[in-house]
Parts: C-alpha cells; structure tokens; sequence
C-alpha cells in the first residue's frame, strides 16, 4: 500500500495535460509505434525553447541523469529526447521527483540545417542546438528584350 502524495498527483496531472495538449498539436499523422512510444513514457521533462537569428536553442532539465541513459533521435522533421531517470527511493519519507521512462518531442522547422544539430549535456541541463540553414539571397537577373 503507497501513501497518497496530492503534490505529487498533481505534478502529474500537470505533466499529463501538458502532454495531452503537446501531443494533440503536434502528433497529427504519425504512425502507431511513436503512439505507443508516448503512451510507455512514465513523465515528461521541462523544456525552453529559444529562437536567435542563427538558430534554435531548447534546454531541457535532466538532473540526475547520466549522459549515457539519454537519447536524441531527429526523424524527418520530429526531433525525439528520451530515457529513463532511475532513482532509490526505498528509503525515502516522501518521493517527489520523477522517474522511469521519459519522453519529449519538438517539431523541427524546416529553416533547420539538420546535419548540424549538436547537443551538449552539463550541470543536468541537456542544451540541443539547431542551427538555421544560411539563407540564400535573391539575385537580380536583367532580361534583355529581343
């Protein structure tokens, strides 16, 4: 028997509708296997999400992860962050952090050089760089008349 933990169920809640919301957007037309890659993620990490003349940056909070238990995949244009976050709580009072499966999933713009998106993970903070591709300027053509 577990203890009921009302901030905890309500973490959750919050993390589910923000989902709910999320996945509503932005999962229109994909296939079964993602569907159920969402419904198997146990939480959903907080993100930001930045926008520079020359890219794209998004940090997602992680602490306690190790680097080697996350994983960025980029498929056409869905740019997936996943992993599992394992935690000892067999001792603990009160458990309030996530843990278990995670999942998170941004759609990439199309202004994105894909070949080179770079990532670094420090301090519990994963920073994932989207560079825009250089945009190539309109040239003037002169049309002579015959």
């Amino acid at each position: 028997m577990s203890q009921w933990n009302p901030l905890q169920d309500l973490v959750v809640l919050q993390d589910r509708m923000n989902r709910l919301f999320e996945d509503a957007t932005q999962r229109r037309g994909q296939t079964g296997e993602r569907e159920d890659e969402f419904e198997r993620a146990d939480w959903t990490p907080t993100a930001d999400i930045y926008e520079t003349d020359s890219g794209y940056s998004i940090a997602i909070d992680l602490p306690g992860i190790k680097r080697d238990a996350i994983e960025i995949d980029i498929d056409e244009n869905r740019l997936m962050v996943k992993g599992t976050r394992v935690v000892d709580d067999s001792r603990a009072r009160r458990s309030e952090r996530p843990r278990g499966k995670f999942l998170r999933s941004f759609t990439v713009p199309a202004s994105v050089d894909q070949g080179k998106i770079g990532a670094e993970y420090k301090d519990g903070v994963l920073q994932i760089r989207l560079p825009k591709r250089a945009e190539q300027k309109a040239q003037k053509i002169e049309v002579k008349i015959s």
